[in-house]
């Protein structure tokens, strides 16, 4: 499907880094963390090392003479107590018909999404990240919460996860405002609990824009991708 939708592979590339909470940030968040909502200095710390091994990718592709990277894949790994990796690998590519920019395009579409979105004379134009993080403002984590009761939801809980994921949408909408991208699609969140009583969530969408240069080599879709 990449094929029939112009993409050359060029190359196998990667971004990484591996990042901790500093103690003096820590901190400030945790007192933050003990009211409950947004704690800032983790969003920030989060938002900042995601975009950075994005950047990562970007540079590599670019070194290989690419100008896109499709199929994105991203992993967040632990190591050990508060250590973790952020891991995006994908495949660098060329495609002569996309807009000229001063980075590679990014995108997390799957190789048919991607041919959908040629036949539709659309591009990707960048992959967006979004993090937030949020403390439900007590000294336990939320399975401890959830176990303990017998039925019913707990509203508190509900709202502050409701508020973190449509923070994670604005940094994305603000984000593809500032591109000038036509659309955001194939938005993932994804949440998980970090430490006692916080969770973050992620979301995760690739920014098109209109290109009527783009285009398949075949009008349906290769047998071998249904």
């Amino acid at each position: 499907c990449q094929l029939d939708a112009g993409y050359e592979p060029r190359h196998f590339v990667m971004g990484n880094i591996a990042y901790a909470m500093g103690v003096g940030r820590g901190l400030m968040g945790a007192l933050r963390g003990m009211a409950g909502g947004e704690v800032k200095e983790y969003s920030q710390m989060y938002n900042h090392t995601r975009h950075l091994a994005l950047q990562r990718l970007e540079q590599e592709a670019a070194a290989c003479g690419a100008n896109a990277v499709v199929d994105i894949h991203t992993k967040i790994l632990s190591f050990g107590v508060g250590a973790r990796e952020m891991l995006m690998v994908g495949t660098a590519s060329v495609n002569h018909a996309l807009h000229k920019y001063d980075r590679p395009v990014t995108s997390e579409l799957t190789g048919e999404e991607l041919w959908n979105l040629a036949q539709l004379g659309y591009q990707p134009l960048r992959l967006l990240l979004g993090t937030s993080v949020y403390s439900i403002g007590i000294a336990q984590g939320i399975g401890a919460i959830f176990s303990g009761l017998s039925r019913g939801e707990v509203n508190a809980v509900t709202r502050l996860i409701y508020e973190a994921r449509e923070n994670c949408l604005g940094h994305i909408h603000r984000e593809a405002t500032e591109i000038k991208a036509d659309a955001v699609i194939g938005t993932k969140l994804f949440i998980h609990e970090i430490g006692a009583s916080m969770v973050e969530v992620l979301a995760i969408g690739t920014a098109v824009i209109r290109n009527p240069d783009v285009k398949t080599e075949t009008e349906t879709m290769l047998p071998q991708a249904i």
